[in-house]
């Protein structure tokens, strides 16, 4: 009986892993497997992503942004599979799974969830159809937290030369807060460098947002986070402070359009001003 139990288990893997859509072969976090009787009908993952995952607690909406390695893998039930799987089934297996290697769920819904795993902050939202009693999809978000792997250099003397400025995107920030955020060290190195190469060198460290929330909420955000840097510089790269002053300039000066994510994106920036 052991045998054919254990047959019968991987017949159905087997099928779900035969169904499996070809590109997304080995698209699943090798520490997450699939509810039995799904295969992975699409996936989207990439090695660097910036993710906002919503989640409600006591009704109240909750965000969280990060960026990392992601995974997007949706699962459709097989065909001919009669087990039928709830919504909440399927979510409280997540969680479980998670609660296992010491994780929590954030949210009320038990869908969203963090963990640590191989000194990594991971994140899980899991998307199910409300309330279902037989659910014939999901979709699975998954991000481990890292610093982007940086492939495009700024040679930020000759812009600097050349322009009189230089905006460095690698600098990050929570939405709405001034706070840097750890993968930004690369970064703040560039220009830390920069200054210690060029002693007479004195900058204005100016922040710019896209048009997200109020044109004053813009300016006072964009200046906060000028003034985290310039603190940075201060503190970390021992720049004197009297070769720095700081200014936010909201979404005064676009570079882009603010009509498309990718657009918002080059307007989030920071920039150095040679004074």
């Amino acid at each position: 009986m052991k045998n054919l139990l254990l047959f019968i288990f991987l017949s159905a893997s087997l099928a779900a892993f035969s169904q499996d859509t070809p590109r997304c072969v080995n698209a699943e976090p090798t520490y997450i497997n699939r509810m039995p009787g799904f295969y992975i009908s699409d996936c989207a993952n990439s090695d660097y992503n910036d993710a906002e995952f919503v989640y409600y607690v006591k009704g109240d909406a909750k965000k969280i942004n990060k960026g990392g390695k992601y995974y997007n893998v949706s699962y459709f039930k097989i065909e001919g599979e009669t087990k039928k799987f709830s919504s909440a089934q399927i979510n409280q297996n997540y969680n479980n799974a998670v609660l296992k290697i010491n994780g929590t769920a954030l949210d009320d819904r038990k869908t969203m969830f963090m963990a640590s795993m191989n000194g990594k902050e991971i994140y899980i939202k899991v998307h199910t159809a409300a309330n279902s009693t037989d659910a014939g999809s999901y979709r699975v978000e998954v991000l481990e937290v890292e610093a982007m792997e940086q492939e495009i250099s700024i040679d930020l003397e000759q812009a600097i030369d050349r322009d009189g400025k230089a905006a460095i995107y690698g600098i990050l920030f929570d939405v709405g807060k001034s706070d840097i955020k750890p993968e930004s060290t690369e970064a703040l190195k560039q220009i830390i460098d920069y200054l210690n190469a060029n002693p007479k060198v004195n900058i204005i460290v100016v922040g710019h947002t896209d048009n997200t929330g109020t044109y004053a909420g813009n300016v006072s955000l964009s200046k906060a986070r000028a003034e985290s840097v310039k603190n940075y510089l201060l503190t970390t790269g021992k720049i004197d402070a009297s070769r720095m002053l700081f200014e936010g300039a909201g979404q005064f000066c676009p570079v882009s359009t603010n009509s498309t994510e990718e657009g918002r994106k080059l307007n989030r920036r920071v920039e150095i001003v040679k004074l």
